[in-house]
């Protein structure tokens, strides 16, 4: 018996759940020849079998209803949570561009200028304060325009001599070291206000240089730099390395760009301008401490290594013909001239940190 007549939805689904409803409608005697039908939903009874069907496609209406309000909170749940998760990318990114930008400040790759830039700012800054002169500030400015046209460091930062100071104090001095092993003569170059706070990796290429320049085993590596290159230079060399195919990984940091730039550089530039320059020089990482306390051993073992000989003899202090070190920790540099034994314990280990490179020639 088909009972599809007097219902009141069209969709298709709820007319096949409507036929199946009736079909499942239970017929019922009272004996006095009444028949009953019964909601097969909530077992309602009625005598009228359009009344039935009704009654019916109210429970599946109520149904539909139902489930399209739960569709409706589904798609509002996954919209909410869709536009919560698209404001937490905007801040992640937002927040990540912020620390990028800072560390491009920290290391020197923001757009604020390079060694001129801060040269000119700090002495403006200078004058402003007065404790310079205007006129000492034209000539300063001058003088470093000069010095940046031909590439040559004005050597107003360097210091000679240091060698034979650090062998007379060794030697008549201290009494508490049993032996000291020195590099070959260089030159001291510290940071002036167009470098100060970021061109600590430059200064000590120059001191390294410096050596480098008065040992005539590298006469004809340096035939073209006889002179100590200003730091722009020196960038630019840095640049010239990366162009012959030296470090791309190292050049892609930078955008293959220094000059211009406060960007702070490492052993591995300095590696790659040295051997540009075809200079045999090699990397040494110690990657992690090798005492306690951050401390490392084994890195003043090697520098040991490095600086002493077989015929020192009972020489308390040996002046070798070894090049400096140029020692990198942390983001600092620096240039390693002595090597020393303590009375106190066999060899001193005071530097604490995580990373340490060192280039020796």
């Amino acid at each position: 018996k088909h009972f599809g007549k007097g219902t009141t939805t069209n969709h298709n689904t709820i007319q096949c759940s409507i036929d199946r409803y009736l079909n499942c409608i239970s017929f019922l005697d009272t004996g006095n020849g009444e028949q009953l039908y019964e909601c097969p939903i909530c077992s309602l009874t009625c005598t009228n079998l359009q009344f039935l069907e009704e009654h019916v496609d109210l429970h599946l209406e109520e149904h539909s209803f139902s489930e399209g309000g739960n569709m409706r909170d589904l798609e509002l749940a996954q919209q909410l949570q869709h536009e919560e998760d698209k404001q937490q990318r905007l801040e992640e990114e937002k927040r990540e561009k912020e620390e990028f930008k800072k560390l491009q400040r920290q290391y020197g790759l923001d757009s604020s200028g390079g060694y001129k830039q801060q040269f000119l700012k700090n002495m403006e800054r200078e004058v402003d304060r007065g404790r310079m002169h205007p006129f000492e500030y034209h000539k300063r400015k001058a003088d470093m325009m000069e010095s940046l046209a031909v590439g040559i460091d004005d050597g107003k930062t360097k210091t000679s001599g240091v060698i034979e100071a650090l062998c007379k104090y060794y030697q008549n001095e201290n009494k508490d070291v049993r032996r000291v092993w020195l590099s070959a003569g260089v030159d001291h170059f510290h940071s002036s206000l167009g470098d100060k706070g970021w061109g600590c990796g430059y200064r000590n290429f120059q001191m390294l240089l410096s050596s480098l320049l008065q040992n005539s085993l590298y006469n004809d590596c340096l035939r073209d730099t006889a002179l100590i290159p200003s730091i722009p230079k020196i960038q630019s060399m840095i640049e010239d390395a990366w162009k012959e195919g030296f470090d791309p990984h190292g050049a892609s940091h930078f955008n293959n760009r220094l000059r211009g730039s406060k960007a702070w550089i490492g052993a591995c530039e300095i590696y790659s301008l040295l051997t540009s320059l075809r200079i045999k020089c090699q990397i040494i990482d110690f990657h992690k401490p090798t005492g306690p306390a951050g401390t490392h051993p084994r890195l003043f073992e090697w520098i040991l290594r490095y600086y002493s000989t077989d015929n020192e003899g009972a020489t308390k202090v040996v002046c070798t013909s070894r090049p400096p070190i140029y020692l990198q920790h942390q983001g600092q540099h620096h240039s390693i001239l002595v090597s020393y034994y303590p009375l106190s314990s066999p060899i001193c280990a005071a530097i604490q940190s995580s990373i340490i490179c060192s280039i020796f020639i």
